[in-house]
């Protein structure tokens, strides 16, 4: 596993002997410095649950419990981590986006516009989900092996679907890199039909999060109190190359 993800830090531009060695190497030095302080014996490299990675990247994060840990060799455990964490859910995705080529050349930039949306998207969605216990706490990813993750049902894909710990009940998750208008409210809408006749003993509800929110989303939005609206604010962090 140490050398996959050394590798994903390569593909991404981090030098072979820089950034993605030290963080590849700095993951051992992690798992011996979280079992020492709290008992248990843990190979970061060995767990196949997304939802403990998220919290161990927590632990490491500014207002975590070993966040002056994180934050020795320059952030280098907090970076090393925080990276793993993409990466463990980058290795679970989902590849079954589907296709379509369209002839008609007047069409092509909006292919171009739309293709660029989604990788935003899906960046937003690979960091969304590698720090699920920090921004939705209670909550983990619905299902094995990020299941919930792309989540198919009817037909359709919902972003992320997560599970509450305690009570079981389930929040979907539509992302938008860019603004959200009210056209979105119909399509979250249809997943929470859909979720609630697949899983009618469970309560359900959807968050909606966004660059920013248009009045029209609002005032749809303001019928229910089973959909909520999140803005995104996404911060510069310098790392070594």
């Amino acid at each position: 596993m140490e050398q996959q993800f050394k590798n994903w830090l390569i593909k991404r531009g981090y030098s072979e002997i820089g950034a993605a060695n030290s963080y590849s190497r700095g993951i051992p030095q992690i798992s011996d410095h979280y079992s020492q302080n709290t008992g248990e014996k843990l190979d970061i490299f060995a767990i196949t649950d997304q939802t403990q990675i998220s919290k161990i990247a927590h632990d490491y994060s500014q207002s975590g419990r070993f966040s002056s840990f994180g934050y020795e060799q320059h952030g280098r455990y907090r970076a090393a981590i925080s990276r793993y964490a993409e990466f463990f859910v980058h290795k679970h995705e989902i590849s079954t986006v589907d296709s379509e080529i369209i002839d008609d050349s007047s069409n092509e930039k909006e292919s171009e516009i739309a293709q660029t949306n989604f990788a935003y998207e899906r960046d937003l969605q690979t960091t969304l989900c590698a720090q699920i216990s920090e921004l939705f706490p209670g909550y983990k990813i619905f299902g094995e092996s990020n299941l919930g993750v792309e989540y198919s049902i009817g037909g359709r894909r919902i972003d992320v679907l997560l599970e509450k710990n305690d009570t079981g009940e389930l929040l979907a998750v539509e992302l938008k890199s860019g603004a959200a208008d009210f056209k979105v409210f119909g399509q979250i809408s249809m997943y929470l039909g859909l979720l609630e006749t697949q899983f009618p003993e469970r309560k359900i509800s959807g968050v909606i999060v966004a660059g920013s929110i248009e009045d029209s989303l609002r005032q749809a939005c303001s019928i229910t109190d089973k959909i909520e609206l999140k803005i995104y604010r996404m911060s510069i962090e310098l790392e070594s190359a």
